[in-house]
C-alpha cells in the first residue's frame, strides 16, 4: 500500500481538514483577542471568517512540515508583518 504524505494531498483540502480537526479536538486554545485583531499592519479590517485562527494554525503547521526549521523571519515574509 503506497504511503500518502502532505505533499501528495491537495493543499486547500488538507488545510480545511486540519483546521476542522483543530477546531473539533480543542487542542488549540484560541486567545480572547482573536475577534478584534488585524492580520497585518496594512489591513483595514479583521478577517471575515470566524475560524481564521484555526486556518492560520493549519497553514503554519503545513509550512513547517514542508520546510522544516523555518524561523520567524521566513514566517513574516509569508504571512506578512
Amino acid at each position: 500500500m503506497p504511503r500518502v504524505t502532505v505533499k501528495d494531498v491537495h493543499q486547500q483540502e488538507f488545510l480545511r481538514a486540519l483546521a476542522a480537526f483543530l477546531r473539533k479536538s480543542w487542542k488549540l486554545k484560541v486567545p480572547e483577542w482573536v475577534d478584534t485583531v488585524k492580520l497585518a499592519e496594512h489591513k483595514e479590517l479583521a478577517p471575515c471568517d470566524e475560524n481564521w485562527f484555526y486556518t492560520r494554525a493549519a497553514s503554519t503547521a503545513r509550512h513547517l512540515y514542508l520546510r522544516g526549521g523555518a524561523g520567524v523571519g521566513s514566517m513574516t515574509k509569508i504571512y506578512g508583518g
